[in-house]
């Protein structure tokens, strides 16, 4: 009987011990731009069907390499860089995806798309008003956007609560390609007065971490700019106390410096483009540890490089897949230019990002 006794009293500490590791680590993972380019448009149609209905169009090979990743994480986000449902669909300069592409992130694990980037406004008031109806339908967490002030200032910043965390975040953008935000809406704006009053609704609404997803830097520049690493600066004394990028369209360098990350820019998540690194994006993963006095500490982080596999290159569609599970497969690609490109340009980065 002791015996037993003492093997159920080891297994209750083993479940209680688990049990206190789910609860007290969070992994948050992060994509890049998510994109919706003319070619993309015409080879996710389904042949045949009516061009101006989000039914017609299959992205489901979007995110079938990904998923299994994203399944592990608590929290996923990424960069939503378009309005929705304004038809006809386009792509760039004046972006608008169906509402389809949207459902398949959200059915990828994705658990909030950010809003604030210099895309929004492509069409005006009424892409921002099919968006937001979107999202609401979808009941999708998003933030970057608001209906007007008073949304702003009960939503802004976006708290989650995962695994006994609380964590808050707050995006902004650089700006909206020259067009002025139709009133009401408020939009995440690169904006001190604006920024700092989220950081301290975040406190006073008890969040544990505060992510700031700023959407700045110079377009396909892989080195980071002075004005990035200024904000970057002010974003922690302000309170921040993680930073995640986007805008350039490339990967630009990850830092984990005094326990703390800065991703720069995590690049195009999946798109069109064809430029220099284009197609090389990151998959950001950061794991957060409760100490036993009650701090939160951030691990280093996990970066995954990607392939952006345009349709026809690598497999009939487009899709997205971790560099790594591909270097030994150039049999995988379609077209082997693609997979030496891949290759030289993975080379290049790795060269130039050290630390990871």
């Amino acid at each position: 009987m002791k015996k037993i006794c003492t093997m159920l009293l080891m297994l209750s500490l083993w479940c209680a011990a688990c049990f206190a590791a789910e609860r007290d680590t969070l992994r948050i993972s992060f994509l890049g731009d998510v994109m919706s380019h003319y070619r993309q448009l015409r080879m996710a149609r389904i042949p045949g069907a009516d061009t101006t209905q989000a039914s017609s169009y299959d992205f489901s090979s979007y995110f079938t390499h990904i998923k299994p990743i994203l399944d592990s994480s608590d929290i996923s986000v990424a960069n939503m860089e378009f309005p929705v449902g304004v038809v006809p669909f386009s792509g760039y300069p004046l972006f608008s995806a169906p509402a389809s592409l949207v459902q398949e992130t959200l059915s990828a694990g994705i658990d909030l798309l950010l809003a604030a980037n210099n895309h929004i406004l492509d069409k005006g008031r009424r892409g921002l008003d099919s968006t937001m109806a979107l999202y609401s339908r979808l009941d999708a967490r998003y933030t970057g956007l608001w209906r007007d002030t008073t949304d702003e200032r009960l939503n802004n910043p976006a708290i989650i609560s995962a695994r006994g965390f609380r964590i808050a975040f707050i995006n902004f953008s650089y700006g909206f390609n020259g067009f002025a935000v139709p009133q009401p809406y408020v939009l995440g704006q690169m904006d001190s007065v604006q920024i700092k009053r989220a950081i301290d609704r975040a406190h006073a609404r008890g969040a544990d971490y505060i992510v700031a997803l700023p959407h700045w830097g110079l377009e396909y520049h892989l080195d980071y700019s002075p004005e990035q690493r200024r904000w970057k600066n002010n974003l922690y004394r302000w309170g921040v106390d993680m930073i995640v990028g986007a805008h350039p369209h490339v990967p630009q360098a990850v830092e984990y410096e005094c326990g703390r990350v800065t991703a720069y820019s995590l690049g195009n998540y999946i798109s069109n483009m064809s430029i220099a690194f284009g197609q090389v994006g990151i998959l950001l993963t950061v794991s957060l540890v409760r100490r036993e006095d009650g701090s939160i500490e951030t691990l280093e982080p996990e970066v995954r490089y990607l392939w952006c596999g345009k349709g026809g290159l690598l497999e009939d569609n487009y899709t997205v897949v971790p560099i790594e599970d591909y270097v030994s497969q150039p049999e995988a690609f379609k077209v082997r230019s693609q997979y030496d490109k891949m290759m030289r340009e993975y080379s290049v980065i790795k060269q130039k990002f050290k630390t990871y």
